[in-house]
């Protein structure tokens, strides 16, 4: 599996998670439950994964899964791998009486767009996700903290 996040972070075109990112991944999906995962399987070897967590749609009162990772070698694409891999996190949804599963696309990753439109997978139009990281973020969480 760490070797499938490796992989993903190339084609990304980001730094790899180092040893102890994929540790702590590791036990928060074998450890903790703050991560789950589904493991997708071809000829004995490990060939793709879903990696997803539950969220809460608060006014609604039910869940949602939000797939951080869907990742499928490069050997395995084309071989329904990464739909069977969705079809389980659906699946998993629906047990749960999720409201919705969602993810995130890169903009440029046209392969992954046409994968995802074809399994009935959109963009919301009036929704923008944002994100909150790095500097902007450990400053933010200093407001307040520091004597003026």
């Amino acid at each position: 599996m760490l070797e499938l996040e490796r992989e993903l972070a190339r084609f990304e075109k980001m730094p790899p998670p180092d040893d102890a990112e994929a540790a702590r991944l590791a036990a928060w999906i074998f450890d903790t439950g703050r991560a789950e995962s589904f493991v997708a399987e071809l000829d004995g070897r490990i060939e793709g994964h879903a990696i997803f967590y539950e969220g809460i749609n608060s006014f609604r009162a039910r869940p949602f899964l939000f797939l951080e990772d869907l990742v499928v070698t490069e050997a395995a694409r084309g071989k329904g791998v990464g739909e069977a891999l969705m079809a389980e996190v659906a699946r998993e949804a629906v047990a749960r009486g999720a409201a919705r599963v969602e993810w995130s696309v890169l903009d440029w990753n046209e392969g992954a767009l046409r994968f995802y439109r074809r399994l009935g997978g959109y963009p919301p139009t009036e929704w923008l996700r944002h994100i909150l990281e790095g500097d902007a973020l450990a400053k933010l969480a200093r407001t307040g903290t520091e004597s003026p």
